[in-house]
């Protein structure tokens, strides 16, 4: 059977789908410092900081093993609308043994090489729970793309209020069943909420795409395609996320897991600051392969968007920063405000960075975007470890701000050149009575060289 393909399913504008998805990430963070709150109630700083690393850990994983699939379903489910399976049954097959993959490539690592996260490959259970964590994971977020990609965010943000929900229940039935197994104990959560989300995501796309279930299969013709567009956009996605999900590990390394269990709460709270223009570039993505003319346009309304959502929540995290951390107790709140009050300065800067990923995304100048994203990320995560170690996380929080700040000022430049561009050849065409055209077209040989 080849099910329908979403056009005829109801799709959402640019901003509600944008804000569904924040909400999506929103809710999952909220209710994730919901969880670390009463985790901190639960268990030591050591256990709280030593599982954050873990969890930080499993989350770098899942981007890894994406392998830019997800950003290549984005790209190329428009033209493949009518007959999505072979597409993305190749999509959901890949990320699943990638996962699988990768998982196990960090056991051996944490076996071999690191010191205080090697307690996830010294049990076979606390192995196990970290392998599910990773394979649900990483198969969620290509959900949240492809629900990125039907102009749906509002199923990403079921999955995510579900997930939140979930976690805070499974993480009282375990506090209750098994108080000494320390920070193992709170990795269950994170794979019985995983568990949840995936089914609801399944039986939302059921439902969108006329009865479609993802199947173990993978066809060679769209699994090149795949790769070929999802590798270079892998290498950009890498660079933007891989830095923030190392530095808890940085911390519990190079620090101490107490040092981590509050660097953590401050870096959560500011993701739920950084998600909001992370989520708006990924939907101006979405917009720019759908309607590639509107490039110019679509920028102004995602530097809106970001901005008109993330300035107020930044406002209102930084005045609230020191009671929300006082919820995990002194400790958490003497050291983890000062941090928080200077991370969420980054909205500004991560605003036109993202934007710039975007556009670059769009019109196929994802060269200089991953230059420029892995000088950035290797330049933030160095001078943030240096700044940590010889002076504490406030100068790490500093020195992480500073090195978004001068990307922004390149990307902020490249977007006025990338905008420029794509409107002179607009206008040009326009004068002689032919259709506009865009950078983007690079793109589009790309992608159409690989069919």
């Amino acid at each position: 059977m080849t099910p329908p393909g979403p056009t005829g399913s109801r799709s959402l504008s640019l901003l509600p789908n944008s804000l569904a998805l924040i909400g999506a990430k929103v809710s999952t963070l909220a209710l994730g410092f919901v969880f670390w709150v009463a985790a901190a109630r639960l268990f030591t700083p050591e256990d709280v900081g030593l599982a954050a690393g873990v969890v930080a850990a499993m989350m770098l994983c899942t981007q890894v093993a994406l392998l830019g699939l997800g950003s290549a379903v984005i790209a190329l489910l428009p033209a493949e609308r009518t007959s999505p399976r072979a597409l993305l049954d190749s999509a959901f097959t890949l990320v699943a043994v990638l996962a699988l993959a990768t998982a196990l490539a960090f056991l051996l690592l944490a076996a071999g090489v690191l010191g205080e996260l090697a307690v996830v490959s010294d049990s076979p259970g606390y192995a196990l729970l970290f392998v599910g964590a990773v394979l649900t994971g990483t198969v969620g977020i290509l959900l949240d793309q492809l629900s990125t990609s039907l102009r749906r965010g509002d199923q990403a943000l079921v999955r995510g209020i579900a997930f939140g929900l979930a976690a805070l229940a499974a993480l009282a039935v375990i506090a209750e069943l098994a108080p000494g197994w320390g920070s193992k104990a709170l990795l269950v959560p994170w794979v019985v909420a995983g568990t949840l989300a995936l089914a609801v995501g399944l039986a939302q796309l059921r439902r969108l795409l006329g009865g479609y279930l993802p199947q173990p299969s993978v066809a060679h013709p769209r699994a090149r395609q795949l790769l070929a567009v999802g590798l270079p956009n892998y290498a950009l996605t890498l660079a933007e996320r891989a830095p923030g999900l190392a530095l808890p590990i940085l911390v519990t390394e190079l620090l101490s897991p107490a040092a981590n269990a509050a660097w953590y709460a401050a870096w959560m709270m500011a993701w739920v600051v950084f998600i909001i223009p992370i989520q708006v570039g990924m939907t101006l993505f979405a917009e720019i392969a759908h309607e590639p003319s509107a490039l110019a346009a679509s920028t102004r309304r995602a530097v809106r968007a970001a901005l008109l959502v993330g300035v107020p929540v930044a406002v209102s995290v930084a005045a609230l920063a020191h009671p929300l951390l006082l919820l995990l107790g002194p400790d958490y709140a003497d050291t983890g405000v000062t941090p928080l009050r200077i991370l969420v300065l980054g909205l500004l800067p991560l605003t036109v960075v993202q934007v710039y990923y975007a556009s670059c995304r769009g019109v196929g100048r994802l060269r200089e975007a991953i230059m420029l994203g892995w000088t950035s990320g290797l330049a933030s995560v160095g001078a943030a470890a240096l700044a940590g170690t010889t002076a504490g996380l406030d100068a790490m929080a500093v020195a992480w701000v500073s090195v978004q700040l001068l990307t922004a000022g390149l990307a902020g430049w490249r977007v006025h050149r990338l905008r420029r561009g794509a409107q002179a050849p607009a206008a040009e065409s326009l004068r002689v009575g032919a259709p506009p055209a865009l950078g983007i077209a690079r793109t589009d040989r790309a992608i159409g060289a690989t069919k």
